[in-house]
């Protein structure tokens, strides 16, 4: 981590050699003669990312990785939103307080700082390049999905004894998941439904018209079980190595019932046709796994409820995105319809809607 005299670069620009080779030597892996001589900033993930901006630094020097990851703040309007949403204070919060605590893989950390008013921030990150990144617009496969879901289960079980592991991280249910999103889920919705080639189905266009009404029902309730979710457990946050799987972005990172990764992952990051029929079966292999790491009071019929209710509710993300139709790039904008489009089929599927009833 990097101490509280080393300044917070506020763009790219200011991550220079000088200040590279300061916090690199302040972490355990990285010996003390460590030296950045040069660097070479590339921007990665221009087309995926919302939220932030990432770059790949390519490093010459002695004893020092070869490259890293390093992430700052978004320069468009999505800056704004993540700091009402307090998204990045969320993500410094897990590098700094739960990487190496909790039973979850991540990319490791060299440096995790924030101006908490300025809302500068800086994480220098292991670079998993050599990792299969996971695509979220392909979809992932259920062996992966299998994977995912018991590495959810460890956090989450974990958390839940760990009361003070929880303090810095804000509830499920927060003005902005129970109001402002689903206020201009209206507008995105309007967007969806032009640009989608897939039948809407009647129930759901219902759904979608009660949309605000329901959210004041779904997020209090997703937000009773205090455990620790990821909250955008999506296939671009996974890095797999054979069977390893590295876990990233904890922007969203929140207390709330663990369905609510688990409804995510499923309803929006299979493909309809690996998904369809397995919803009840994947959730028991999750809640098989909570039970092995000693979290037995989650029954199924709690997180059947859960599930539905956060497979509801979860088609807020993709759809709140396509306001922005018109700045999105092209794969941007095929990403959030086809997520849309998986979304509103298990809606259906499972009955969702049911739960509100």
């Amino acid at each position: 981590m990097t101490s509280a005299t080393t300044p917070i670069p506020a763009t790219v620009a200011d991550l220079d050699a000088r200040w590279l080779t300061s916090v690199l030597r302040e972490h355990d892996g990285i010996a003390d003669t460590a030296r950045v001589l040069d660097l070479r900033a590339e921007r990665i993930a221009e087309d995926t990312g919302f939220s932030s901006v990432l770059y790949r630094l390519h490093l010459t020097g002695v004893d020092v990785p070869a490259s890293v990851i390093a992430k700052l703040p978004a320069t468009n309007e999505a800056r704004g939103a993540m700091q009402m949403l307090g998204g990045y204070a969320r993500e410094i919060a897990f590098y700094r307080d739960i990487v190496g605590r909790a039973p979850m893989n991540t990319a490791r950390v060299y440096a995790a700082r924030i101006d908490d008013e300025t809302g500068d921030f800086v994480l220098i990150l292991e670079d998993l390049r050599d990792w299969d990144n996971a695509d979220h617009l392909a979809g992932l496969s259920l062996g992966r999905t299998r994977r995912c879901l018991a590495e959810l289960a460890g956090l989450h079980a974990w958390s839940a004894e760990h009361a003070d592991a929880l303090e810095r991280f804000p509830s499920f249910d927060i003005p902005m998941t129970r109001e402002i999103m689903p206020s201009v889920f209206a507008a995105g919705w309007q967007v969806y439904r032009k640009q989608t080639t897939r039948p809407i189905p009647p129930v759901v266009a219902a759904h979608a018209e009660r949309f605000v009404e329901r959210s004041a029902v779904a997020v209090p309730e997703l937000a009773r079980r205090s455990t620790l979710v990821h909250g955008d457990i999506r296939a671009d946050n996974m890095f797999f190595d054979g069977d390893d799987l590295k876990i990233v972005d904890f922007q969203m990172a929140a207390r709330g019932a663990g369905a609510v990764d688990v409804a995510y992952l499923l309803s929006q990051g299979l493909t309809t046709a690996d998904r369809s029929g397995r919803d009840e079966a994947l959730l028991r292999e999750y809640l098989d796994a909570l039970a092995a790491h000693g979290m037995r009071d989650y029954t199924f019929d709690e997180a059947w409820r859960h599930y539905r209710l956060a497979a509801a509710y979860m088609i807020v993300l993709p759809v709140a995105i396509l306001i922005s139709w018109d700045s999105l790039g092209s794969r941007s904008r095929d990403l959030c319809v086809t997520l849309a489009d998986r979304a509103v089929a298990t809606i259906d599927e499972i009955d969702a809607t049911e739960v509100f009833a």
